[in-house]
């Protein structure tokens, strides 16, 4: 007994895929697999795989620190920096005001159970 030769399951892992993929994280570097996967219909998973083993990228975390910041950003910071200098050329005693402390976190309360810690 013989069994009749499969053929190849299709894949959405192809060349056009890929290429798709790649052009949409370069417009937007922030964008999720899940967003990619329903723009191009094809699984998540797949998605995934393309990022890791065709372009080589690996998930990072970079929400706290801004990588490209918009010439109004820059603007602002620039500002908030004059204007601190401002304060702190008009009175020579500002930082003797400033109180610093540790960063520890002192809550009002212990959480008795784990489902009250969570929340």
């Amino acid at each position: 007994m013989k069994d009749d030769e499969r053929s190849d399951r299709p894949t959405s892992r192809t060349d056009d895929n890929i290429v798709a993929v790649e052009k949409i994280v370069k417009d937007d570097r922030n964008v999720t697999s899940r967003l990619i996967a329903d723009t191009l219909g094809t699984p998540k998973t797949v998605v995934l795989r393309i990022l890791r083993e065709d372009l080589k990228k690996r998930k990072l975390c970079s929400r706290f620190v801004p990588h490209a910041l918009t010439q109004d950003q820059m603007d602002e910071r620039v500002a908030a920096c004059q204007d601190l200098l401002n304060i702190i050329n008009g009175d020579k005693n500002f930082l003797d005001k400033v109180i610093t402390g540790d960063e520890r976190r002192c809550f009002a309360y212990d959480p008795e159970t784990k489902r009250q810690s969570s929340e």
